[in-house]
């Protein structure tokens, strides 16, 4: 009976905030359409008033007039829209926990918590408290008995008296539990039994309590995660985006001042729902590509990581070029950058400067105006200062070749045109090309000043006193220096050109943004993080990754040690995540002995099929088994199935294969948007992915057999929610 008497009390209260809400709804609907007559109006009047205008003084005062008032109403009128969405999103389940809470001396206060703030303007009761207030905290973090969140006024305590979690749909309560622990498995096993999405799904409901401790963690300028596969670290650092933008926008913090590193732009794609889903605009995200095309204005373009990728994986000489690319990434080859930048600016060349044969600057004067540098100035800030001093200097000299111009033509006369307007035409002309010639040496060319470094080892070798140097350092060298020549720049030479033009420019682009969350952070080398740093000067960071998802290149522990070191914070702190959420129980265990890592992973206790472990006697057998295979979970209810191969040729030939006997979305570039159904795509663009079901082509020894291998089956295993299969013909991979 008790139980029956909480739920009738439970559903009117349920019954109370939905009544609440389509109240809302109606009249926010309403005062938005008043608002919408009300900017035609002024628009309007606007354009009547300023034809009627006496003069252009009049005309410029009405219109401004009636611009203040017009972006007034459509700040208004924005803001209703954004409440009216805001209460439908509520509409089909306004909450999902409620717990009581109780402070010394005060009365006990049932909190309901759901995705916004619900508030009774009238009466000032808050109906459903947003799950990123402080207050909320404590349904995340705490079991019953003594808890405590801090609060703008400080560290609020008391005792947590109720912990209860519902099930609501189309605003109907379908069931409710109460708990004495954090967020139960009942709810957590329901959410992580669902289907895949295409699109992230956010994890507001579920949201465990080591998760909550990173989302709402304020303390810290540069919070590293080092998490499992499937530990929700990209979940995280989305809701922790939400978090910021409710909790900091009082201090200015808003979409735009936070940026989100991205390994790809098919990464990008994945993630854009879930800050709409939280009620918030969604941030900029970017990659390194993306940072280098903006800083070169698009007149110079990288290759991409995941054709880095390509490159090593499908190379007969892959340890060679792996070498290559760590020594290019390192402290050591920043330090032979760091010193051939201090040689440049000790031996630059300046040329005499003439305007139309009149000497302006000689060559002794502008190296003296370079060293000169009291402020510590940039060199690109001081040639730019040179150039400033130049251009004024020129002033009169132009004025007298105009004058000497325009004389010439009137003297010769018989011309169909005006003579000083001929004369200023061709003062600019040829001032153009005098700013062509000048801009030659005080306009840095970055590519020319990268293939003079790697032109001669000789000179290359004059900035490398005390480093060790990698085998066949030579050919290092002469390859860079003919992609360079022919403008081919590789993924690792991009980051290079980008850091000799952040050391000599000091651009700052991007000194407003306050916070940078960068995902897969195992990936980057020590060069990035320094390009990170010159980039993103006044932001703290929030960084993410796992070492033992890292794809040819080797990782532990010292890379976060790296991180804290170059970006220099003032409070870093690290946090480990080794509970894995996403895969079955099963797929978890099966995949642990592929990590590269001693420590344990706990595996969630969510228990389904076992993985498959297939041999095909043929190559034309395995691809009539994959589509059965394909079939077979299409059969089961999975709606997204991946398969992964090792490279982009294999996915193009199986593509090409199997593609008349089942559709299928192959995805071997960055820019091809992610469907719904089957995706096949090499592993290591799966990176931050999940599926349904995956199956792994063809895991032989022959595809797989060293280390940077296991690293690509584990990746690729690690995708999987539900099922997971591996076909191979031959001798099964050593590691599997």
């Amino acid at each position: 009976m008790e139980k029956d008497t909480i739920f009738l009390e439970e559903e009117q209260y349920l019954e109370r905030v939905i009544s609440f809400l389509k109240e809302e709804i109606g009249a926010t609907g309403d005062l938005i359409y008043k608002q919408k007559n009300l900017l035609v109006d002024i628009r309007k009047e606007m354009w009547n008033e300023g034809m009627s205008a006496v003069d252009d003084v009049e005309r410029g005062i009405d219109i401004s007039q009636y611009l203040n008032m017009e972006a007034i109403e459509t700040s208004q009128y924005k803001h209703q829209v954004s409440n009216l969405t805001k209460c439908q999103r509520l509409l089909p389940s306004p909450y999902f926990g409620r717990c009581d809470f109780k402070e010394e001396d005060e009365d006990t206060e049932q909190i309901y918590i759901g995705y916004h703030n619900l508030m009774d303007d009238d009466t000032y009761e808050v109906l459903v408290y947003d799950w990123r207030a402080p207050i909320s905290s404590v349904y995340y973090n705490n079991d019953l008995g003594y808890a405590a969140y801090t609060a703008p006024v400080g560290k609020i305590e008391g005792e947590l008296l109720l912990k209860r979690q519902y099930s609501i749909e189309q605003s109907k309560l379908k069931y409710y539990f109460n708990s004495n622990i954090a967020i139960t498995d009942n709810i957590l096993q329901e959410a992580l039994g669902k289907n895949a999405s295409h699109q992230m799904k956010n994890i507001v409901e579920t949201i465990q309590q080591e998760q909550n401790t990173i989302i709402r963690n304020q303390d810290n300028d540069l919070l590293i995660v080092q998490g499992v596969a499937g530990s929700g670290k990209t979940s995280i650092a989305m809701h922790r985006i939400a978090f910021l933008l409710y909790n900091e926008k009082d201090v200015g913090v808003g979409h735009k001042d936070v940026i989100i590193i991205s390994p790809n732009t098919l990464f990008g794609d994945y993630i854009s729902s879930v800050l709409p889903e939280l009620g918030e605009e969604n941030v900029k995200s970017t990659t390194l590509e993306d940072l280098f095309e903006e800083t070169f204005n698009h007149r110079l373009h990288m290759e991409t990581r995941n054709k880095q990728l390509e490159h090593i994986i499908g190379s007969s000489k892959r340890e060679k070029w792996r070498k290559f690319i760590d020594f290019k990434g390192s402290h050591d080859f920043m330090k032979i950058l760091d010193r051939y930048l201090l040689w440049l600016e000790k031996n630059i060349k300046f040329e005499d400067i003439y305007y139309n044969k009149n000497l302006v600057m000689t060559k002794e004067e502008l190296i003296k105006h370079f060293m000169d540098n009291p402020i510590n100035l940039s060199p690109l800030q001081r040639l730019n200062r040179i150039k400033t001093i130049v251009l004024k200097k020129i002033k009169p000299l132009e004025a007298e070749y105009k004058e000497q111009i325009q004389q010439e033509l009137e003297d010769a006369g018989g011309f169909d045109f005006e003579e000083h307007l001929e004369a200023k035409r061709r003062v600019q002309e040829y001032f153009g090309e005098f700013l062509n010639k000048i801009e030659r040496f005080l306009i840095p060319n970055y590519l020319n000043i990268y293939i003079n470094l790697v032109s001669d080892i000789k000179f290359f070798e004059k900035f490398t006193d005390g480093i060790k140097l990698p085998p066949q350092i030579t050919h290092m060298l002469s390859s860079t220096h003919n992609r360079l020549k022919n403008r081919h720049i590789t993924y690792e030479d991009g980051a290079i050109l980008l850091y000799l033009n952040l050391r000599i420019s000091d651009k700052t682009p991007y000194i407003a943004i306050k916070q940078v969350i960068i995902d897969e952070a195992q990936d980057y080398y020590p060069i990035h993080y320094h390009i990170f740093k010159m980039i993103f000067r006044k932001a703290h960071y929030t960084v993410l990754g796992d070492y033992c998802q890292t794809i040819e290149k080797k990782a532990g522990e010292e890379v976060y040690d790296d991180i804290v070191n170059i970006l220099d914070a003032n409070s870093a702190l690290k946090l480990q995540l080794t509970k894995g959420y996403r895969s079955s129980y099963e797929i978890s265990e099966f995949g642990a002995k592929l990590r590269g890592d001693t420590k344990p992973v706990v595996a969630f206790e969510r228990h389904e099929e076992p993985p498959e472990v297939i041999e095909i006697s043929c190559i034309d057998e395995m691809d009539n088994a994959i589509v059965a295979q394909i079939k077979k979970y299409q059969e089961e209810g999975f709606e997204s199935i991946a398969i992964l191969c090792k490279n982009k040729p294999e996915v193009r030939n199986l593509h090409a294969k199997i593609k008349t006997h089942i559709d299928i979305n192959a995805i071997t570039e960055d820019n091809i948007v992610l469907k719904k159904g089957v995706t096949m795509m090499p592993s290591y663009m799966a990176k931050g992915l999940e599926y349904d079901a995956v199956i792994i082509y063809q895991t032989n020894d022959e595809n797989y057999n060293n280390i940077f291998d296991k690293q690509l089956l584990y990746i690729a295993c690690s995708r999987a929610l539900h099922r997971l299969s591996l076909f191979y013909t031959g001798q099964i991979s050593r590691y599997l």
